[in-house]
């Protein structure tokens, strides 16, 4: 899984395209800009500015302006976070008698999406279009399927792994999940990046994220308060950007689709706040509308271990709470996914929902 051992340049390590207009290139966040950002009115500093951290992704500013697309926006009105009865995690079995059991609720808000036609069970490749282009995804549905309910959706994010990588990574993420997504009875879904060098590309990648959801949503019956999102590497800065921020109104899943989300390796010094030409994390973190779940996994030799170990301290800085909607854990190894952890990231993830 160590799908970045090379781990040069530094800008490849951090798992994202290169740009293709170096004369205009600007540094940006994996996302394209409107033009008032250009010109220093982003909501958020740390857009398209001149300079910005080397790990950010090189993109034509020009190009990015040209599209107009996929902007993060002050929510209008935020979602919120909400926890699911004990019993829905414990046993996936609601109590006989409601009065005896969690302060008498027998039941939960859901949000069903009452999709149909998908196959199941097991390991399959779907696509969706995107801006016209098909784009296939792996995906997992758990033996049992269709439940009595709906069920939860993880979204899984590979890391960059170099030319050619990106669909192995992709596949890799989605099985080192199945055990764990079998005995929760979650579906998981596995985008494959589109970088030349196995990377996220933000204008084709981040609204595919979204197609991807809705594709699940429409051939299955999943609870849309219960998407979760994990990445590995690339794909853990890549949530940092979507999870914390809202993207209303573009077509992106954010803080707003997301009940909780986690990462492996991945930092918020690449897009969000902490690297060098960033805004800090003590500016952009407490204006962040709703205090997101968020598991931080990192090896003890990984590179990355100090970057992440100042992530939490942020995040507990800004009013996220350990133990409660903040999860750390520093396991034996380097830049790898720790496979035995999973079940322990899923265990954090399992009773949180996002409410409206």
């Amino acid at each position: 899984m160590g799908d970045e051992s090379a781990r040069t340049p530094l800008r490849r390590r951090m798992g994202f395209s290169y740009g293709r207009a170096a004369q205009t290139e600007r540094q940006v966040p994996i996302a394209p800009i409107l033009p008032a950002v250009c010109k220093g009115l982003s909501p958020w500093p740390r857009l398209c500015q001149s300079g910005a951290m080397k790990n950010a992704i090189t993109i034509p500013c020009a190009l990015l302006l040209g599209l107009g697309l996929l902007v993060p926006s002050a929510p209008l009105m935020a979602a919120s976070t909400g926890r699911l009865p004990a019993w829905v995690c414990a046993s996936g079995t609601p109590p006989l008698f409601a009065n005896g059991f969690e302060n008498g609720a027998a039941t939960h808000y859901q949000e069903p999406s009452n999709g149909s036609g998908g196959a199941y069970p097991g390991a399959q490749t779907r696509s969706v279009l995107v801006s016209g282009q098909p784009r296939n995804y792996y995906l997992y549905v758990p033996n049992g399927y269709p439940f009595a309910g709906p069920i939860p959706l993880l979204l899984a994010l590979h890391g960059a792994g170099g030319a050619g990588t990106a669909p192995g990574a992709a596949e890799s993420v989605r099985d080192v999940w199945i055990n764990t997504a079998q005995s929760g009875k979650f579906i998981v879904a596995s985008p494959i990046a589109s970088g030349s060098q196995g990377g996220w590309v933000p204008y084709t990648d981040y609204p595919m994220f979204k197609a991807v959801i809705e594709d699940v949503a429409a051939a299955y019956n999943i609870d849309r308060s219960r998407i979760h999102a994990w990445g590995y590497s690339a794909g853990g800065h890549v949530l940092h950007d979507l999870a914390l921020f809202d993207w209303t109104p573009n077509p992106v899943p954010d803080i707003n689709t997301f009940a909780a989300y986690g990462v492996s390796a991945g930092v918020l010094a690449s897009q969000v706040c902490g690297g060098s030409g960033l805004p800090s994390c003590a500016s952009v973190l407490p204006q962040v509308p709703r205090r997101i779940p968020v598991s931080l996994r990192v090896g003890d030799s990984d590179d990355y271990l100090s970057w992440v170990q100042a992530d939490r301290n942020a995040f507990l800085a800004a009013g996220w709470v350990s133990g409660n909607t903040l999860d750390y854990a520093v396991f034996s190894g380097g830049h790898i996914i720790d496979t035995y952890s999973l079940h322990v990231v899923w265990q954090f993830f399992c009773p949180w929902q996002r409410l409206p």
